[in-house]
């Protein structure tokens, strides 16, 4: 069965860069999951292990003789952190690579994505989910045009 997360849910991040996982979340995670960027590299993307093999089977597909996308895969893996474990207080760590690429900083906010969540700063959060409330009206009709209209 794959994990499903939904919400948001803001916290703050500790002076050692722990972030205490929503309990919302923590059941769904798993014992072992991995610590990443999101595709989109503006937040820190967190995936129970199943979800992470899918996307390593995806991965995996790509030739290596593909410069272009191998460029996509090398910052993908390159900044992924596998074997993550939360302590006994449901917190884990963000590695400081992490935050410096995602502009984390003490304020963050966990957003479910499905099956796996991202952990935003909370001022970049409010900046995309302003933009997104702005737009809409195109966002309802890309989506719409893009995934739920037959194509010819």
């Amino acid at each position: 069965m794959e994990a499903e997360f939904s919400g948001n849910f803001a916290h703050t991040m500790d002076a050692k860069g722990r972030a205490t996982i929503p309990n919302a979340y923590r059941g769904e995670l798993g014992e072992k999951f991995t610590i990443g960027l999101n595709s989109e590299l503006n937040a820190v993307a967190v995936y129970p292990r199943a979800q992470w093999e899918e996307i390593n089977r995806d991965l995996s597909k790509i030739p290596r003789s593909d410069a272009k996308a191998m460029r996509y895969v090398r910052k993908i893996l390159g900044n992924s952190f596998s074997s993550q474990e939360m302590d006994a207080q449901g917190r884990i760590l963000l590695p400081a690579s992490l935050r410096e690429q995602t502009g984390i900083s003490k304020n963050v906010r966990f957003v479910g994505v499905g099956p796996y969540f991202e952990i935003w700063d909370e001022a970049s959060y409010q900046q995309e989910s302003e933009c997104a409330k702005e737009s809409i009206e195109e966002l309802l009709s890309y989506v719409n045009e893009r995934y739920y209209r037959p194509q010819p």
